[in-house]
């Protein structure tokens, strides 16, 4: 059986920092500075080609309990995604690129072939992430490519900005009186950070917008560690090595294992 998500992500025994945010909620105050929140927003996010890091899992993902590292290197068309093991070779190793997804599992000398990484992600471990998806969220921007109609100001230092696509970000003053980006949300998740300064998060809490059942079974906090800006992927980022006589696994094969794990 086919299985990527709790028991082979076991890779790490330290804990993943908590992030817990409390969101104001209700319509808040009209903001009266859309331009200076918009500032300080697009300050705190890490706009950059390419990225790689070292993120640190701790949480739940499609109600497993997970816990390991994940290498990533990511632009916003493309990205390759290590499970990490103790030792030995990774636990699977995930490449995309515009056209087509690869996901090797080298203990199970198995591999999986897609459309995207959306698809494989998503039949594997229920995450649906692209590229750009995660460029956003690891660079500390939540969401890619946004543009901001409006917002609101709440007590305690909050600042609301009001997204296309009906989507958000949530700032807040910090010791300084400076506003930092620290959560945004869109239809399908909600992202927090930790930080103490514009640059990188610290640690990113990634869990589904919805309040359903299904929604509940993924809440995961990955700290981010080492992370790199670049101008592009090293050569041969992308490739991977799959062994001759590898079984093929479809997508499908994929959400049945999944399905078969489910508690």
């Amino acid at each position: 059986m086919v299985a990527i998500s709790a028991a082979v992500l076991l890779a790490t025994a330290a804990c993943a920092p908590k992030v817990n945010l409390a969101l104001p909620t209700g319509a808040g105050t009209p903001l009266a500075d859309v331009a200076v929140a918009e500032q300080a927003a697009r300050a705190s996010c890490r706009t950059h080609p390419a990225i790689s890091a070292d993120l640190r899992l701790s949480g739940r993902i499609d109600g497993e309990r997970v816990r390991g590292t994940l290498q990533v290197g990511v632009t916003r068309e493309a990205m390759r995604l290590e499970g990490l093991a103790p030792f030995g070779a990774p636990v699977f190793v995930l490449a995309a690129r515009p056209g087509g997804a690869v996901l090797l599992l080298p203990r199970e000398t198995a591999v999986a072939r897609g459309d995207s990484a959306l698809e494989l992600l998503d039949a594997a471990v229920g995450v649906a992430l692209t590229p750009q998806d995660l460029l956003a969220i690891v660079s500390g921007c939540g969401v890619a490519d946004w543009n901001v109609s409006g917002g609101a100001t709440f007590s305690g230092g909050w600042t609301r900005l009001d997204l296309d696509q009906a989507r958000a970000l949530w700032l807040r003053s910090g010791a300084d009186g400076t506003l930092l980006l620290v959560a945004a949300q869109d239809s399908r998740w909600r992202i927090e950070y930790t930080r103490t300064s514009a640059g990188w998060p610290t640690a990113i809490r990634l869990r589904p917008s919805g309040s359903d059942a299904t929604a509940s079974r993924t809440d995961a906090v990955l700290a981010l560690e080492a992370p790199e800006a670049m101008a592009a992927l090293p050569e041969g980022a992308l490739d991977v090595d799959v062994p001759a006589g590898a079984r093929e696994l479809t997508v499908a094969d994929l959400r049945r294992s999944r399905t078969l794990t489910e508690r």
